[in-house]
């Protein structure tokens, strides 16, 4: 069944909020809010140091709690099956991004393209839990209706099955049109859809259409934005012409300074890559870096999308009386997109078929652009390489929590977490527990995670002990953490691939290779990589 979905004058255009009423939130559990950006560098928002307009996030993270510490996977899928199971992605199902394609790793545990049903569901545990449970954006868990976010626990989904482009019905990867998800139907979208909007008014329907339950809800709302191919409406980028026309170095300098002055980078850390930087600027032709610099500002006005319509998330929840109830978490799923896959084929071949790449219509629904590896530099700053690696530009990420019933405005943790505690952190907020080794009449495996909620409320400076690691794969990309101890595999490097060592205490960049100065730590932490992927069925 197909069904035309248009976005105008949808909801907030026409929706007649309910005057603020004292005492309307005065159940228990607190409503949870998890905003999830797609690709988003570190320094991509103001409060971690950009200059792109964010104040209603800025305004969150300021009377919040900000996570210094935090990290995703290397790409979206494993993120996201991490996020909603509570373990390792090799155990949840995405051992690799959908289904596998080597033969080792085909019929696999841990390999089945989809988030398997030997976890729990975070949905299905909050539905457990008493919440109304709703979910809009990126789901890339599961494309069939048995694999899909109503089957996993939602109670109402509006979802991109696998990611999509933002304007209009574009598909992300190729021929065809995007697969979008209404509940449990296939439907098409209009040529004037605008994910960043639709997703936020479609989540505002689902809350207020339930609300006279008098439940709280569970809101995943999983933008897809700023993720290429990237795109925007006009008006919001041209708001932003002409602020990248001094190039990726000067982009990269000034985010590092933003960063040093708020704190959040060591004061003595310098712009390596500024030299990098200036020759690819330099190199261009002028009409290049004019093309360079849009693709900037469009990237610019997709950020600036997404906090205008959390915006209204907010408002919405003023409005009803609940912001105030209500736990909300913000994050990115890994850290910046560096690559450029819409100038290799075959992908290529489609992009000269389908779209329309001059510089005059970039960014609009018919066009298919990445921002490429120069501006995603700068999104990282000072952290190493980017999205898909295991370095820290691709997997430690942006974060902060705002709730003021329990966590105190303006401060930081500097504990390290990762997204497997979310689900726990959710369960303990709702007063719930994990059912541990069966649910629903099927073993599953224990959570991983741990609960945030100690160090957001103050109550501990960590959360995960000193002797505790956490691995991390994905095509060969590898990584183990202990405390301030990290190793890192690039296969990229093919005959020449090594363990790197790092001190992120000491070196937060990874710019300062320990593996020769410290072989016998180095062997140390290679024994709890071999540990990790044999706990957790790794296939490397």
């Amino acid at each position: 069944m197909s069904l035309i979905v248009r976005t105008a004058g949808l909801l907030l255009g026409c929706l007649i909020l309910p005057a603020h009423t004292a005492g309307a939130a005065e159940h228990e559990q607190p409503n949870i809010l998890l905003l999830l950006a797609d690709d988003l560098g570190y320094a991509d928002i103001g409060a971690f140091g950009s200059e792109i307009p964010t104040p209603n996030i800025d305004a969150l993270a300021r009377n919040g709690m900000l996570l210094t510490n935090f990290h995703s996977s290397l790409t979206c899928s494993p993120t996201r099956s991490m996020l909603m199971s509570g373990t390792d992605n090799h155990r949840a199902g995405l051992g690799v991004m959908g289904a596998p394609q080597r033969k080792d790793q085909i019929d696999q545990p841990g390999y089945e393209g989809y988030l398997n049903f030997r976890v729990a569901s975070l949905a299905d545990l909050m539905t457990d839990a008493g919440y109304n449970t709703y979910m809009t954006g990126k789901w890339h868990l599961g494309t069939t209706v048995e694999t899909g976010p109503i089957a996993r626990g939602f109670k109402k989904a509006f979802v991109s099955l696998d990611g999509a482009a933002h304007l209009g019905n574009l598909s992300w990867n190729g021929p065809g049109l995007a697969p979008y998800r209404d509940g449990t139907e296939l439907v098409e979208v209009g040529p004037d859809f605008y994910t960043t909007q639709f997703y936020t008014e479609r989540m505002i329907q689902y809350i207020e259409a339930d609300r006279n339950e008098h439940k709280p809800f569970f809101a995943y709302l999983a933008y897809t934005a700023p993720h290429w191919p990237i795109q925007a409406p006009a008006e919001s980028v041209a708001r932003f012409h002409g602020k990248y026309d001094a190039g990726y170095r000067v982009l990269y300098e000034q985010r590092l300074e933003r960063l040093q002055k708020l704190g959040l980078v060591p004061a003595d850390i310098r712009p390596t890559e500024s030299t990098t930087l200036q020759a690819a600027w330099d190199k261009l032709t002028a009409d290049e870096q004019k093309a360079e610099a849009r693709k900037m500002e469009i990237y610019a006005a997709m950020v600036s999308d997404l906090d205008f319509y959390i915006g209204k998330v907010i408002d919405y929840l003023k409005a009803i009386d609940e912001f105030d109830n209500t736990f909300i978490i913000f994050m990115s799923d890994n850290g910046a997109e560096a690559s450029r896959r819409e100038i290799v084929p075959p992908l290529s071949d489609w992009v000269k078929q389908c779209c329309d790449n001059s510089y005059d219509n970039l960014g609009r629904g018919n066009s298919y652009i990445m921002y490429g590896p120069s501006w995603a530099r700068a999104g990282s700053v000072h952290l190493r390489r980017s999205k898909g690696t295991a370095f820290e530009g691709g997997i430690h990420v942006p974060a902060f929590v705002y709730y003021p019933q329990a966590v105190a405005a303006g401060t930081r943790s500097n504990a390290f977490g990762t997204v497997m505690d979310l689900l726990p952190t959710f369960l303990d907020l709702a007063g719930a527990q994990h059912p541990g080794s069966n649910y629903r009449g099927r073993e599953i495996l224990p959570v991983t995670g741990k609960s945030l909620l100690p160090a957001l409320t103050g109550a501990a400076s960590e959360i995960h002990t000193a002797d505790e690691y956490t691995g991390w794969e994905l095509y060969g990309h590898r990584a183990i953490r202990q405390g301030d101890w990290k190793i890192v595999w690039d296969p990229t490097e093919r005959d020449k691939a090594r363990w790197y060592l790092f001190n992120l205490a000491a070196d937060p960049g990874e710019s300062n290779d320990l593996s020769e100065r410290d072989p016998d730590k180095l062997a140390e932490m290679i024994k709890l990589w071999d540990d990790y992927a044999k706990t957790n069925g790794v296939i490397y």
